[in-house]
């Protein structure tokens, strides 16, 4: 009989040390850290930009996608959709801008250098966007193509002070330095720009 009992005993005792063992099992699984829920072409995981903004204050960038009958045309496919959201990017900053200009110098102030600045400066940005790069680009599992289209923020302040210097007539009037209101509106102007750009030496 106490054999039987020390049987039984031996046998939940057995039991038990094999269910610790697969608990600890478990939590170690759990404690490893996960593999990328998303990989792409040759395992390679899905880059952080692809879905987060990886603009700085230095450089904005903007993810573009596609996916055509081939690498190459994807690649441009893509590129074009980077291309556009940072103009898309151009102009909010032209109208962020104004916004600035209008909120120091009054919604009266200069309308017409504010209303040539608008046109100016969204003209501009097919210039502004001809010295974006291909910063990065990933291939999904599915053929689809992410590129990372980046721009230096200096060239965009750079071409806005240009745009309102040529709004403000600063550019084309021989009269300019003797015009104190065109003055005025042109460093007012700078000054939004400077605003919306984080800093005044952005273009120093």
């Amino acid at each position: 009989m106490k054999k039987n009992w020390l049987a039984v005993i031996m046998c939940i005792v057995s039991v038990l040390a094999v269910l610790a063992f697969a608990g600890c099992a478990t939590k170690a699984e759990d404690e490893k850290p996960a593999a990328s829920s998303v990989l792409g072409k040759d395992g390679i995981p899905r880059p952080d930009w692809v879905i987060s903004d990886a603009s700085t204050a230095e450089v904005h960038s903007a993810a573009g996608y596609g996916k055509m009958s081939n690498l190459q045309n994807s690649i441009k496919r893509a590129e074009a959709e980077g291309r556009n959201l940072l103009a898309e990017w151009v102009s909010l900053a032209v109208d962020e801008i104004i916004t600035s200009y209008t909120n120091d110098a009054g919604e009266g102030a200069n309308r017409q250098a504010m209303d040539a600045f608008e046109v100016v400066g969204k003209q501009r940005a097919q210039a502004i966007l001809s010295g974006c790069t291909r910063a990065d680009m990933w291939e999904d599992a599915e053929s689809g193509v992410w590129v990372l289209m980046s721009i230096p923020v200096a060239n965009v302040a750079d071409q806005m002070e240009n745009a309102a210097a040529e709004a403000t007539g600063a550019k084309s009037d021989p009269d300019y330095a003797k015009n104190e209101a065109a003055q005025e509106a042109n460093t007012m102007m700078n000054d939004a720009i400077a605003k919306y750009f984080g800093s005044p030496s952005v273009t120093d």
